[in-house]
């Protein structure tokens, strides 16, 4: 299985994405355009299956998710058929900047300059902008978009939006709405590609402790010195010298957060599968409306 883990966010230009050869038994850095059609057609230039990793949220909280199926005509079967087979809302992209404009049918926030209140926001969604898994992880609302140190809308928002504008969308599989990540993966088909949210916080843990399952290890990546003695940390486990793994191009991800975030992800999700450790559980996603973080199924209570 192929690998491919990507540091997301609003401009492509940004994004970086490390990759696990298994020909090779290696963890490179990936040239790519930065957006996911470039991403899909790398990756059927692949022999075997292919799984990319993507550091933005795939899922609806459950409870905006009930009030937005009230809004539309066809009931989609979950959150990918929504993006991938049907009509978005009018304005679901288009961000509100008050408490009294938000819906589920136009989720995202961009909250005004100056002084605002994130509870007020909550308020207004019915408590409806976190996931299950969001509050597991203490993850940031996934809608907001600005105004908060690490949001994570604005990246949502851009993925979701090049799901929906991608020339192919029906064909994408997309974790776990589709299927468990095994048989996702072992569907037989040569070239098969599927798409899943991963979380730094979580790949921190599982690429650099001593054993698994771990606990969350939240790292301030900004700092260099921070980045220097994780990459250091890593260079030096256990875990690849036992599994054969080289570990490639990390100059790059001491240079910078972005490549920092994309190689300790690829690490992770490379362990996961030698290891066979578990990539999820049904207790860990919601396959229906919320969907999951890849992983965090290796995570300690």
């Amino acid at each position: 299985m192929h690998i491919i883990a990507v540091d997301w966010g609003k401009e492509a230009r940004k994004r970086s994405a490390y990759r696990f050869d298994p020909a090779l038994s290696r963890i490179s850095r990936l040239s790519f355009d930065g957006d996911l059609a470039s991403l899909r057609a790398l990756a059927s230039q692949l022999q075997g299956s292919v799984l990319i990793g993507i550091d933005a949220a795939i899922g609806f909280p459950a409870t905006s998710w009930r009030q937005l199926l009230r809004s539309v005509a066809k009931q989609p079967g979950n959150f990918a058929d929504l993006l991938c087979h049907q009509p978005l809302p009018d304005l679901f992209f288009e961000a509100v900047a008050s408490p009294e404009e938000w819906l589920p049918q136009r989720p995202f926030i961009r909250p005004p300059k100056g002084k605002w209140s994130l509870r007020a926001f909550v308020e207004a969604s019915n408590d409806g902008l976190h996931r299950a898994v969001d509050r597991q992880l203490q993850a940031n609302p996934m809608f907001v978009t600005c105004g908060i140190p690490g949001s994570v809308g604005s990246g949502t928002r851009t993925l979701w939006e090049e799901i929906v504008a991608h020339e192919h969308r029906e064909r994408l599989k997309i974790w776990p709405f589709h299927g468990s990540f095994l048989d996702l993966m072992s569907d037989g088909k040569a070239g098969s590609t599927v798409i899943a949210e991963i979380y730094p916080k979580v790949c921190y843990g599982i690429a650099l402790a001593t054993t698994l399952p771990t606990p969350l290890l939240p790292l301030a990546k900004t700092k260099s010195d921070v980045r220097r003695q994780a990459i250091s940390r890593l260079s030096g486990s256990e875990w690849p010298v036992r599994l054969g793994v080289r570990i490639d191009d990390t100059d790059a991800a001491l240079g910078n957060e972005d490549d920092f975030d994309a190689l300790l992800s690829a690490a992770a999700l490379t362990r996961l599968f030698l290891e066979k450790a578990p990539f999820d559980s049904a207790d860990s996603i919601d396959p229906v409306a919320e969907g999951g973080v890849l992983g965090a199924a290796s995570l300690s209570p």
